[in-house]
């Protein structure tokens, strides 16, 4: 998934975003409310998750602001408040889920988890292609007699993106949104680049799995 934390401690954003991305998501970090507007109306997230002691915008205003554009986008909402009160006023607002400082690691990967489920709403069980079995669930790429074979983050995101879109073209731009970070907007070789070793790596070398779809993206057939 591709998660924004919006975070004005810079060290807990760190440590965050790194976190996370062992996990195999694609993070991008935002500091103040301003900042965290722009990119959420920018870019593609999974989740974000909003402190809500931020600078020039809080995050309750980035939450109320986000469900009036008609923005879905899962938030759990972070905050060293612990009072039912302001906890009642982030889900009226339309916060998804909330976790109070000082929390456990491993809690706020657990509701990640959760939401990520909740939000896929078609399961999609482990698909084989070409010389691999793919398990969106787990995140994880195996061979047929099931040794897992190590993968980059934004090579499974491309790859996630084609097998859910499975007979559509994901264009290179919704690519660039889901699996890059901020400030990386990949070029046209570089797409390229990784389209080529995702090819590698699950055995289509004659190209008749992923298809190019010349000067607009990529698309995987769905099954005959």
């Amino acid at each position: 998934m591709k998660i924004l934390i919006v975070e004005d401690n810079v060290d807990l954003n760190n440590n965050l975003k790194e976190i996370l991305e062992l996990e195999r998501h694609i993070v991008d970090s935002a500091f103040d409310g301003r900042e965290a507007l722009d990119l959420i109306e920018r870019l593609n997230y999974d989740i974000v998750i909003l402190d809500i002691m931020l600078p020039y915008i809080d995050g309750y205003s980035v939450a109320k602001l986000m469900r009036e554009k008609g923005i879905e986008t899962p938030i759990i909402m972070l905050t060293a408040l612990g009072e039912l009160e302001s906890k009642l006023r982030g889900f009226e607002i339309g916060a998804d889920d909330y976790i109070v400082k000082p929390f456990e690691i491993p809690e706020l990967i657990a509701r990640v988890n959760a939401i990520g489920k909740r939000v896929d709403m078609k399961k999609i069980p482990p698909i084989e292609i070409g010389d691999v079995i793919v398990d969106i669930s787990k995140r994880v790429v195996k061979t047929k007699d099931g040794k897992e074979i190590d993968i980059t983050q934004k090579l499974f995101c491309i790859l996630e993106q084609l097998l859910r879109n499975r007979g559509k073209i994901v264009t290179q731009e919704v690519l660039a949104a889901k699996c890059w970070e901020k400030g990386q907007q990949p070029s046209g070789e570089n797409m390229r680049a990784h389209i080529k070793l995702l090819r590698k790596l699950i055995g289509d070398k004659d190209k008749t799995i992923i298809k190019t779809i010349s000067g607009v993206g990529y698309r995987i057939d769905k099954e005959d």
